[in-house]
């Protein structure tokens, strides 16, 4: 089996969006959070009842972005599994690096709006990070990725755009009890300078990836990274978000693992972190249902900012428009095409504090939606 095999295997996030991966369709009425079929554990932060947002309409409202020539950075396996650009009116849809050797998947924009960092697939060999300038239309890989490197995933810029968070697996191979196959043996969170190309190991050193952290996003202010994390048990999978120092040390759980909380993202002021239940990373076509959050970077004043009744419509991978007044976010329902995939998943964003959805994109496969700055 070749090693490019083997690390897509562990890279799960890869397969959300491989089949299909949904829009976020409007509010229903507040329901309570489905809890994970898993054993209960210590109650961490936060221990108080979320509040939630009501909302009465199940229909979309009108796009209000006429005119707006910004571009969403998403995913899309249209053609392939690939980066496309679309402006937020639903115009000018098109794919990116269409020429590249294999797949460039999970765009991150740089703080300027001028260039994409991306995760490789299907190159033959190992899996390194590439970016894309959106002008001159050419991209370039970032950091070596050599024995006993296998792949690198997740990236995010730093708020000034001279580095670049993300996860580096790591050879040899282990087999994991809790998933009942070989993992790579080390997983963890990576610093790259883009200057220098030199890369910092922060977490993780000998954490197989059956343990690994997942999405990594930094605060504004450059000082933390948020992440979210999976676990297994006897029971199953459940999944919480965690706040780490950028230069390492101890982690802080924000979420309980009851919540089943993934895919954190920061509020240009670093007040809140928006987040999604039961995460497509780990369900991606469970019948659960997934709603969106935000909390405190302490874990305090969680609050409900949708409130889906049925699997019918799950909204996850949540991120905040450089603005700060929206968020855009994955919506997940049932396919409008069953021969062509299993769900729709499209492109949706919402007030800050919930409220009523406005769609960008219909049908198909639109995921890991990132508005350009």
């Amino acid at each position: 089996m070749s090693t490019n095999r083997l690390f897509y295997q562990f890279v799960v996030v890869a397969l959300v969006l491989v089949t299909a991966i949904a829009a976020c369709a409007p509010q229903a009425q507040p329901t309570d959070v489905v809890l994970p079929a898993v054993s209960p554990t210590s109650a961490l932060l936060p221990s108080a009842a979320p509040t939630s947002q009501e909302s009465e309409s199940p229909t979309a409202m009108p796009n209000p972005f006429a005119g707006v020539t910004d571009w969403i950075a998403y995913q899309s396996n249209r053609t392939g599994e690939g980066t496309w650009l679309i402006h937020p009116n639903g115009t000018e849809d098109h794919q990116i690096a269409a020429d590249f050797a294999g797949s460039l998947i999970l765009p991150d924009w740089s703080p300027d709006g001028t260039k994409l960092v991306m995760t490789s697939r299907e190159t033959g060999g190992t899996e390194p990070l590439y970016e894309y300038d959106v002008e001159t239309k050419t991209y370039r890989q970032l950091f070596a990725c050599e024995d006993p490197c296998l792949g690198d995933d997740e990236p995010a810029y730093s708020p000034d755009g001279t580095k670049v968070i993300f996860i580096r697996a790591q050879q040899p191979f282990v087999y994991s009890e809790d998933i009942g196959e070989e993992v790579p043996s080390d997983c963890g969170l990576w610093i790259g300078d883009i200057a220098t190309g030199e890369v910092t190991q922060i977490t993780g050193k000998d954490q197989p990836c059956d343990r690994r952290e997942v999405s990594p996003r930094w605060s504004p202010d450059g000082s933390k990274i948020g992440y979210f994390r999976e676990r297994y048990d006897s029971a199953g999978v459940t999944n919480a978000i965690f706040v780490i120092d950028a230069n390492g040390g101890e982690e802080q759980q924000l979420t309980d693992w009851n919540l089943v909380a993934g895919y954190p993202d920061w509020s240009p002021d670093g007040e809140w972190i928006v987040f999604a239940t039961y995460p497509l990373f780990s369900f991606n076509f469970d019948p659960v249902v997934s709603d969106l959050y935000r909390v405190h970077p302490d874990g305090s004043g969680i609050e409900q900012l949708t409130s889906y009744a049925t699997p019918d419509t799950r909204a996850n991978q949540p991120r905040y428009t450089p603005d700060g007044k929206w968020i855009i976010f994955t919506a997940v329902q049932p396919s409008s095409n069953t021969q062509e995939r299993r769900t729709d998943r499209s492109l949706w964003v919402i007030p800050v504090e919930g409220g009523e959805p406005i769609e960008i994109t219909s049908g198909g496969i639109y995921t890991h939606g990132a508005w350009q700055p």
